[in-house]
């Protein structure tokens, strides 16, 4: 997603709640910046938070079984 789309989306967003669902990588005129960003709220994760999320979300499905 891109940089300016995501910093849209994060202000219609507010502060409601979300789960983030979707987390893609983040761009800024085609560049990679290093951040992922939710494309539900447009908050930005670096790519320890979202691996941190993705083990967290494993072992919730892991219970959940």
């Amino acid at each position: 997603m891109e940089y300016l789309v995501a910093q849209k989306v994060k202000e219609e967003w507010g502060d409601k709640p979300c789960d983030h669902p979707v987390l893609e990588k983040e761009y800024y005129v085609g560049a990679f910046l290093i951040n992922w960003v939710c494309t539900k709220c447009g908050k930005e994760f670096t790519i320890a938070q979202k691996l941190e999320m993705g083990e967290k979300r494993k072992a919730a499905q892991k219970t959940e079984k």
